[in-house]
């Protein structure tokens, strides 16, 4: 079973070049960062690995490229798992 799954928020991302979110999660594998939908235009990633268990969170540093505008940011992730596999605290983009 293939579960999916979004997390959205508005930013204003002009001048943007990297990204870090704190995470922890059950698999390894990317995150796509996209623009305006869970299947709009990609603009980077990054990637969560096995943190050792739900209590384990990390930081984890990404690349996206800058955009103009502001734009509803999504995170998709997916997994073969019919469980949940990853759980992001927080995300910040940075200049």
């Amino acid at each position: 079973m293939k579960r999916a799954r979004t997390l959205a928020g508005l930013a204003t991302l002009a001048g943007t070049v990297a990204i870090t979110a704190d995470a922890r999660g059950s698999v390894s594998g990317p995150v796509p960062v996209r623009l305006d939908s869970p299947t709009g235009t990609p603009i980077g990633s990054f990637a969560i690995g096995d943190t050792g268990g739900w209590s384990s969170f990390r930081e984890v540093p990404g690349t996206v490229s800058a955009v103009a505008g502001t734009h509803t940011v999504c995170l998709t992730f997916s997994s073969g798992r019919p469980a949940d596999f990853v759980n992001v605290d927080w995300f910040v983009f940075r200049r």
